[in-house]
This record gives C-alpha cells, structure tokens and sequence, in this order.
C-alpha cells in the first residue's frame, strides 16, 4: 500500500497515511461516538506503516476538537508512533498544531510528552 487517505466529515478527522513518503497527518474534528468500531482499523493501518517505516517519519496532528473517545485512540496512534524513535526505526517528529485558550489540548500534549516521552512540537495557532 503506498497511500491511505480518509477524507475529513462533519464527525471524522481526514487521516493521510503515505507510507511511501513518511508522512502522516490527522487533521479537523473527532466527534465520532462509536470509536471502539471506527479507530481499530485505523490503528491497524498505522501498524502496518509501523512495521515497514521510511527512515524519516513527520506526523502532523491539527485536530481543532476531539471528545473523550477519541482521545483515548489517539493516544494511542501517538504511543504507536512514538515508538519507531525508542526502537531506532525511525527518526519520528510530530508537529502537534492547537489553539493557545484550548487548555485541554494543551494539557494532552503535555501529558503525552510526560507520559511517553515523545518528541512533539507543539505550534500555536496565530489568532488574529
């Protein structure tokens, strides 16, 4: 496979997997309330670029709202992610883009670089 693409809905986050690029992208709303049917198999797609990684892997996550369900899965898309550095496969960056008032993004990242050790680089938004 050498791209996945999911197109971005009213409920559902556009999901870009290239696989043959490196580069991956999660990006709009994530307000989807069956996650435990919807994000497995999204999960076994990104394991299956775990599996063969380029040599350099950029993930960009420019989700303007997720609910509590969702954020549970991207957890663990990002723990998934996160573990092509730890294993040395891939020199992973992900560039995490947020609204600077959301304090519930801003704590996740956080989190997430507390929790998993990861390297994410958070961007702010410029609000005008």
């Amino acid at each position: 496979m050498k791209k996945f693409e999911l197109k971005e809905s009213i409920k559902v986050p556009r999901i870009l997997i290239d696989y043959s690029k490196g580069e991956i992208q999660l990006t709009g709303r994530s307000t989807i309330n069956n996650t435990q049917e919807f994000y497995p198999r999204i999960i076994e797609l990104f394991k299956l670029y775990v599996d063969k990684p380029q040599q350099k892997t950029n993930v960009l996550i420019d989700l303007e709202y997720y609910n509590k369900k969702s954020a549970h899965y991207l957890f663990q898309i990002i723990k998934l992610l996160s573990s092509l550095n730890e294993e040395n496969k891939s020199e992973t960056r992900i560039f995490w883009h947020f609204d600077p008032d959301d304090y519930g993004i801003i704590g996740d990242i956080n989190k997430l670089k507390t929790e998993l050790n990861c390297n994410i680089t958070a961007i702010e938004y410029e609000l005008a």
